[in-house]
């Protein structure tokens, strides 16, 4: 059963590409600077106040980082979910985890409906930061992994605030 493992993940990393492999070390790196950010948002609490530091926070970040994530996300997704499928279908052929899955799938699915009840639900009330938030595309992922041909678009759309409005 190891030797199988072992054999799958070598497998599966010779698959993955570089920029993929390369998300683990820029999230330690992000998770090192955390201090240094939580020092200076505490220093801004201090002099602007909790919701001017939030708002002030929330409105920089996603102006400076909204195009770049869109632009990769635009260029990733489609290889990200054509891999995440092989690896499920490779997953689903090893012992016991079609069992597991069974019992995961469902409870994952039911908290990815609540999540979007919930943001949908912030939006109607009028909480902006609703608007930064994704929906998770619950009926696209059940299509991907199914064996339905499903046709390419992306998971994401310009306009998020319409999307929210939508549902």
């Amino acid at each position: 059963m190891q030797v199988e493992v072992d054999e799958s993940v070598t497998k599966l990393d010779c698959r993955v590409p570089p920029v993929l492999k390369q998300v683990p070390a820029q999230a330690l790196s992000a998770a090192q600077m955390a201090p240094v950010v939580a020092r200076s948002v505490a220093s801004e609490v201090k002099t602007a106040g909790v919701a001017g530091t939030a708002s002030g926070m929330a409105k920089s970040v996603y102006t400076k980082y909204e195009l770049a994530a869109k632009e990769l996300y635009s260029k990733y997704e489609p290889k990200a979910e054509q891999y995440a499928v092989s690896a499920w279908r490779k997953l689903n052929q090893m012992p016991l985890f079609p069992q597991v899955a069974q019992v995961v799938v469902p409870t994952a699915a039911y908290c990815s409906e609540k999540y979007n009840q919930t943001v949908v639900s912030a939006a109607e009330k009028g909480y902006k930061v609703s608007s930064y938030l994704p929906l998770v595309p619950t009926e696209r992922i059940a299509k991907v992994f199914s064996n339905e041909v499903v046709e390419s678009q992306p998971l994401a759309s310009a306009g998020r605030e319409a999307d929210v409005a939508v549902y």
